[in-house]
C-alpha cells in the first residue's frame, strides 16, 4: 500500500508541474500568435489608411488648387491683351468656368454662400450669366440636375447652419479688410480659440498643397507687367514676370507688404501700375522683384453637416468675403476608397467623425473627417504555426506512458512478490508432507518396528507414491522456472496421433486407477492418417497434469466414477478433451483458474496436495507447442478441458 502511496504522490507532482507549465505556456503561445495577429491587423490598417489618404489627397489638391474665380459660371480676366499687345480693360472680355461643364469625379456640386446667405453654384448659374451659359452650350440637363442639388444643399444648410468655428475665415487673404463677413452663426468660442481649435483641425493641407495652389493660381492669371511709354507716348509691349531678371534682390513679401499699405476702403493697385514703378531710367525693367500675386481662398477644410460631407473654405471675391465650398459625394467616394483596400480589409467600413476626433484617432483618415473600423480580417497563419502545442501532447503522452509503465511494473512486482511468498508457502506445506512421511517410515523400517511383511509392503508403497508425489512437484516447478526464463526450446517433430495417443495411455489410466476412477477413451475418428507436430513429453505432462487435478479433487465426489477422454478433428486441430464428474469448479475459482501459485499455504492444507502451477504450466506448454488449453462449459456435474494440437498431416480412411 505504501508503494501505491508514493507513486501516486510522485505522479500528482509531475502532474501539477507539467500541468502549470502547460497551461503557462499556452497563454504564452497565444499571447504571442494574438500579438502577431494584431500586427498583422494594424500593418493591413495602416497600408489601408495610407492607400486612401493618397487617393483623397489628389482630390483635395485638386480642389485647393482652385482659385476664387472659378465658383463663378463666368469671370472677368483682369489682363486680356489684343493680337496687337493692346491691353483690354477689365470686363472687355468674359470666360466660363472650368465647373460650367460639371462637377468632377466625387463631387456633387461646387457652391459659394455670399455674404447675405444667398448660395449659388458655377455649375446652377442664374439670371444673365444662366442665359449666356443656355446660349453659348448644350449643357441643360447639367444646369437642372445642379440646380436641384443646390435646393438641396440650401435645406441642408438650414437644417445644419454652420458656425464660425466651421469655417475659419482668417486663413483666407482679404482684400478688403472692411468687407462684411456672411452670416453664420455665432458660438461662446474666443477668437483666439477659435483660430486655435481651426488650425489644430484644418492643419492637414501640406506645405505641397500650398505650393500646387500658388502655382495653379498663377497658371490662371499670370501676373503681367507693361514698360512705361515711350516719350511719343507709344504704347508699350507687354512683358511677363517670369522674363524679368532672375537676380531680383527684393523679396516676394515686399510687394505684398507695399500692397497692404494701402488704404483698406482703396481698390487693390493694378499689377500693372505696381510693376511700372521697378524701372530703371533708361526705360527699361531692371532688378525687379515679383508683384503681388491676387489674393487667393484658405484651406480647404472637411466638415460633417448630417450624413454629407463637405469642404468649405473662406475666401475674398470681388473685394466680398464669401464662403466657398464643395458637396462631396460621399456615398460614391466611400465606395470607391473601400474597393482600393478590398484586398486588405475585405469587411472594413468607414464612419464619420468630428473632425476634432479624427485629428488624434490614429484609426482615422489624414485628409477627411473618417474612421476606418477594420471588421474581421483574415489572418495570414503562414508564419505562425508553432510546434509548442505538439511538443505539450508529446510530453503529456511520455508522462502517461511512464505512468502506466511504472504501474504495470509496480503492479508486477507486487503481484510476483506476493505468488513467490504463495509459491514459498505453498512448496513448502508440499515438501513437509512427503518428507515427513520418508523420516518417518524409513525410520520406522529402519529400526525394525515394522514386522508384519504385509504392513512393510504398505509403507513401502506409501515412500513410492509419496516420492513420485514429489518428483510430479519439482518436475512442474523447474519446467515452469524454465519457461519464466526464456529457456524452453520445445523439441518438436511430426508424430501420428494414434502413436502419441498409446504413449499417453498407460501413465493416465495408471494414475486414474489409483484414484479409484475408470479411464474411458472414445475416438470420434479414425487416427491412422492424422499426424501432429508436437513434443511428445509436453503432451504427456500436460495430459498427465489434467489427470492428477481430476484425480485429486473430483474423484472423491465422482458420480459416476469415471474418466473420459475425446479424441477428434476441430478444423486443423487434433482436440483431446478430459472430462470428469465430480462437483465441478466454483465460480470465484474459474478467474484464477490458469493463474500460477494460485494456492495459498493456508488453501493447500485444506484441500488436495498441489501449489496451483499445474494448471498454468499445461497451458504454457501447450501455446509453446501452437496449440491452447480451454476450459470448456458442460452440461451437469463435472470439470471440461481441452487441448488443441496443430495438425501437419491427415487423410481419412
Amino acid at each position: 500500500m505504501l508503494r501505491w502511496l508514493a507513486f501516486l504522490l510522485c505522479l500528482a507532482v509531475f502532474v501539477t508541474v507539467l500541468g502549470w507549465m502547460s497551461v503557462h505556456s499556452l497563454a504564452l503561445e497565444r499571447a504571442r500568435r494574438s500579438a502577431a495577429i494584431e500586427a498583422q491587423t494594424q500593418e493591413r490598417v495602416r497600408l489601408a489608411l495610407w492607400r486612401m489618404d493618397s487617393f483623397t489627397s489628389a482630390l483635395l489638391i485638386r480642389e485647393n488648387a482652385r482659385p476664387t474665380w472659378h465658383y463663378q459660371a463666368f469671370y472677368q480676366p483682369e489682363d486680356v491683351f489684343t493680337e496687337d499687345n493692346r491691353a483690354l480693360p477689365k470686363g472687355a472680355a468674359i470666360l466660363p468656368s472650368p465647373l460650367l461643364a460639371g462637377s468632377p469625379d466625387w463631387v456633387r456640386l461646387h457652391f459659394e454662400q455670399m455674404p447675405d446667405g444667398s448660395l449659388r453654384s458655377p455649375q446652377a448659374p442664374e439670371g444673365e450669366a444662366r442665359e449666356r451659359a443656355l446660349s453659348w452650350y448644350a449643357i441643360r440637363p447639367q444646369f437642372q440636375e445642379a440646380a436641384v442639388k443646390l435646393g438641396e444643399l440650401s435645406s441642408l444648410l438650414k437644417t445644419h447652419p454652420l458656425t464660425e468655428r466651421d469655417v475659419r475665415l482668417d486663413d483666407a487673404p482679404r482684400e478688403v479688410s472692411s468687407a462684411p463677413v456672411p452670416e453664420l452663426k455665432q458660438d461662446k468660442t474666443t477668437e483666439a480659440q477659435a483660430l486655435a481649435n481651426s488650425r489644430e483641425q484644418v492643419g492637414r493641407s501640406t506645405i505641397v498643397q500650398r505650393q500646387l495652389v500658388a502655382e495653379k493660381t498663377e497658371s490662371y492669371t499670370l501676373p503681367l507687367m507693361k514698360k512705361p511709354a515711350a516719350a511719343g507716348g507709344a504704347p508699350a509691349s507687354p512683358v511677363r514676370v517670369a522674363d524679368a531678371d532672375a537676380a531680383s534682390a527684393a523679396p516676394a513679401a515686399q510687394a505684398t507688404a507695399e500692397a497692404a499699405k494701402q488704404p483698406a476702403a482703396q481698390p487693390a493697385e493694378s499689377l500693372a501700375s505696381v510693376a511700372s514703378r521697378y524701372r530703371s531710367e533708361d526705360g527699361r525693367q531692371t532688378r525687379s522683384t515679383p508683384v503681388e500675386k491676387p489674393a487667393f481662398a484658405g484651406d480647404l477644410r472637411p466638415l460633417w453637416l448630417g450624413d454629407e460631407l463637405l469642404l468649405v473654405r473662406g475666401a475674398t471675391t470681388e473685394g466680398k468675403e464669401t464662403l466657398q465650398g464643395v458637396w462631396l459625394d460621399w456615398a460614391g467616394l466611400r465606395t470607391r476608397l473601400l474597393e482600393t483596400i478590398q484586398d486588405l480589409l475585405p469587411a472594413a467600413q468607414l464612419l464619420p467623425v468630428p473632425p476634432k476626433v479624427a485629428s488624434t484617432d490614429a484609426t482615422a483618415l489624414v485628409t477627411l473627417p473618417v474612421r476606418l473600423v477594420a471588421g474581421p480580417v483574415p489572418a495570414d497563419l503562414t508564419g505562425l504555426t508553432s510546434v509548442l502545442k505538439p511538443a505539450l501532447a508529446l510530453a503529456w503522452a511520455c508522462l502517461f506512458a511512464a505512468a502506466a509503465a511504472i504501474a504495470f511494473v509496480l503492479h508486477r512486482a507486487m503481484t510476483l512478490s506476493e505468488r513467490r511468498a504463495a509459491f514459498v508457502s505453498a512448496v513448502t506445506h508440499e515438501l513437509r508432507t512427503p518428507l515427513t512421511t520418508f523420516q518417518l517410515y524409513s525410520e520406522m523400517l529402519a529400526d525394525g518396528m515394522v514386522t508384519d511383511a504385509t504392513q512393510r509392503r504398505g509403507y513401502l508403497q506409501t515412500l513410492c507414491d509419496e516420492s513420485t508425489r514429489l518428483m510430479h512437484l519439482v518436475e512442474n516447478v523447474l519446467s515452469f522456472s524454465r519457461i519464466e526464463r526464456g529457456r524452453v526450446t520445445a523439441r518438436l517433430q511430426n508424430v501420428a496421433a494414434q502413436t502419441l495417443l498409446d504413449r499417453l495411455l498407460p501413465r493416465l489410466r495408471q494414475r486414474a486407477a489409483q484414484a479409484n476412477l475408470e479411464f474411458e477413451v472414445e475416438l470420434k475418428e479414425p487416427l491412422s492418417s492424422v499426424e501432429v507436430r508436437v513434443d511428445a513429453m509436453a503432451v504427456e505432462q500436460i495430459l498427465f497434469n489434467l489427470t492428477d487435478n481430476a484425480c485429486k479433487y473430483a474423484a472423491p465426489d465422482s458420480d459416476p466414477r469415471r474418466l473420459e477422454l475425446s479424441v477428434g478433428r476441430q478444423g486443423e486441430s487434433l482436440v483431446f478433451t478430459l472430462r470428469d464428474f465430480g462437483p465441478g469448479l466454483p465460480a470465484g475459482q474459474k478467474k484464477k483458474l490458469f493463474r500460477p501459485f494460485s494456492k495459498s499455504a493456508t488453501e493447500a492444507a485444506h484441500s488436495a496436495p498441489g501449489v496451483g502451477l499445474g494448471l498454468a504450466l499445461s497451458r504454457r506448454l501447450a501455446r509453446e507447442l501452437g496449440g491452447d488449453l480451454r476450459n470448456d462449459p458442460v452440461d451437469g456435474r463435472g470439470t471440461a478441458f481441452s487441448l488443441s494440437l496443430r495438425i501437419v498431416a491427415g487423410r481419412e480412411g
